[in-house]
């Protein structure tokens, strides 16, 4: 099939970029044709067998939408971003003449009728998690689970002795205890929650910090100030996301607790690539990070309370901050015995990411609407 796909692909740091590429990979080898038109890519090279076409904005997008249907007559579109922009891009096409497909997250609940009715418009809408699914379905939403796979070749652990040099490279002694968080500075993730725990667990302790994360976002914290207001500061280093793959691996693989206390994730692809380097996982008790914690996968720290957000009008989770570092330093004195289970039990929910798995979802969408 000849398939226009429509994404976000910032190199610099883009989620929908780590969905889009190894399912439009998969799918150019598997004889479709391939299009892609990439909101904020630039242009930098590429191996893959498809063409992506730098868009700088929606407009300019849309504009190349149009030209690919009138000049090449694709048979379905693909649209990988959020429900408020799959929204406006359905209003712009209102007489469309090809099949659509929205692959998007549900980050929290309830799902609004809003949003909903804008997932009746797709022919296929795939959301990206159990609980976002879930959340349509409650909604009579004819809505599909995309499971996301995991490369466990690239996101694999390290060796004994490929940690201890990485640690080596990075000072970190040996009985210093790493908590890495890997979020954007913004709102939802809640990162001063984060540095609120780590400072409070630290106490009687040697540890240290790591963030990966945009830190003069313009909508974010200033994490270096709330970070020397609470005494941490010595303790935090903050490295810039859109790092090489290699690098953030070695972060990964130099650490002893992956920390999220987000207040709400569409799916949490930092937590499944901390599961499958072998990173034990904490993260707020809410929304996908529950699916993917659960069942002693993680440890799962409660919110105090909640509140409705404008985003949709879901739930946003604030993590108990008190409790986590009980739970935290609960999991600290036992983690000789508890963190081996945790890593064991995420293991076997990462075996069943195969990208293969994406892949036959994603075969078995275009094959319904060719039907249709």
């Amino acid at each position: 099939m000849r398939v226009a796909w429509l994404s976000d692909l910032n190199i610099k740091g883009s989620g929908y970029l780590n969905i889009t590429l190894p399912i439009c990979d998969m799918l150019a080898k598997s004889g479709h044709d391939i299009k892609i038109v990439g909101l904020e890519y630039k242009g930098e090279e590429h191996f893959f067998d498809f063409s992506i076409i730098p868009a700088r904005n929606m407009k300019e997008a849309l504009g190349i939408m149009q030209n690919l249907w009138i000049l090449w007559k694709f048979d379905v579109m693909i649209v990988a971003l959020d429900i408020p922009i799959q929204e406006f891009i359905l209003k712009s096409i209102p007489s469309r003449e090809f099949p659509y497909i929205g692959i998007m997250p549900i980050e929290a609940d309830p799902l609004c009728i809003t949003w909903a009715m804008v997932l009746m418009q797709m022919d296929v809408p795939m959301i990206i998690s159990e609980f976002g699914t879930a959340e349509a379905q409650k909604l009579n939403v004819d809505a599909e689970y995309l499971p996301i796979g995991v490369d466990r070749t690239s996101w694999r652990k390290p060796s004994a002795e490929e940690r201890a040099k990485i640690r080596s490279f990075y000072g970190i002694d040996d009985d210093t205890f790493v908590v890495l968080t890997v979020a954007d500075n913004q709102e939802r993730k809640n990162l001063s929650a984060a540095l609120e725990i780590f400072a409070k667990f630290s106490e009687g302790k040697k540890t240290k910090y790591v963030m990966v994360t945009r830190e003069n976002s313009t909508v974010g914290w200033r994490l270096r100030d709330y970070a020397q207001t609470l005494k941490v500061n010595d303790k935090l280093s903050i490295f810039e996301r859109g790092m090489a793959f290699q690098d953030l691996w070695m972060l990964y693989a130099s650490s002893d607790l992956f920390l999220l206390t987000s207040k709400a994730e569409g799916l949490g692809m930092p937590i499944l690539e901390a599961m499958s380097v072998g990173l034990p996982v904490a993260g707020t008790d809410c929304t996908s990070i529950h699916d993917l914690l659960s069942d002693d996968r993680g440890i799962l720290l409660p919110s105090a309370y909640q509140y409705v957000d404008p985003f949709g009008n879901g739930n946003r989770y604030f993590v108990d901050t008190e409790k986590a570092v009980a739970i935290l330093n609960d999991a600290y004195e036992r983690r000789d015995t508890l963190f081996p289970i945790l890593t064991a039990n995420a293991d076997k929910c990462i075996a069943e990411r195969d990208w293969s798995i994406t892949l036959e979802h994603m075969q078995a969408a275009l094959e319904k609407v060719k039907r249709n």
